[in-house]
């Protein structure tokens, strides 16, 4: 088989996840859910039959959770410059950026984070080590996404998650 046809085939298999993951909402699935749509992709002649052709079938469900789904989230993922005009905060021009997590710093004065719900430990300290060396930091936010499911919906997980922010001087966000 060709380069192009395996290319072919992986474009093809992409296509037909992402609009399944589309029509399922799947950021609002929980584990068990996404677990299952990996089983049937995977045993879908379409899909995991396709894939099998130029992968090992051991492989298969490895490459639609690691590569397929992966891209998928990175490009349902909200852009922090598209969350911060539509909350109307001050950011005339980008001071710098961050790239992991997102970040932007706005009017070398203002600081702002976005991360998923999964990775706030790792958010909360990026955003004090970043915004620690600033002398005039008028904010420090962290915007959380992607928190509906699991431990993120106990109120008692997020208000330890808010304790921890105001300790490190952050302010935190909940973004639905």
């Amino acid at each position: 088989m060709t380069e192009s046809e395996i290319a072919e085939i992986k474009k093809d298999v992409m296509r037909r996840v992402h609009k399944i993951a589309d029509e399922a909402d799947w950021r609002h699935l929980t584990i068990n859910q996404r677990t299952l749509y990996y089983k049937n992709w995977t045993s879908n002649p379409e899909i995991g039959g396709r894939l099998s052709q130029i992968m090992e079938l051991e492989r298969v469900r490895v490459y639609l959770k690691d590569t397929v789904m992966k891209s998928y989230s990175r490009t349902q993922r909200l852009d922090i410059r598209t969350l911060i005009a539509s909350m109307s905060l001050p950011c005339e021009y980008v001071t710098q950026k961050f790239i992991k997590p997102q970040g932007l710093l706005c009017n070398g004065t203002d600081l702002y984070t976005l991360t998923v719900a999964k990775e706030w430990k790792t958010a909360l300290l990026s955003a004090f080590e970043r915004g620690y060396e600033l002398k005039n930091l008028n904010r420090n936010t962290v915007f959380i996404i992607e928190h509906t499911t699991s431990r993120f919906v106990d109120q008692s997980y997020r208000d330890m998650i808010a304790t921890a922010a105001e300790r490190l001087t952050i302010d935190i966000h909940w973004v639905t």
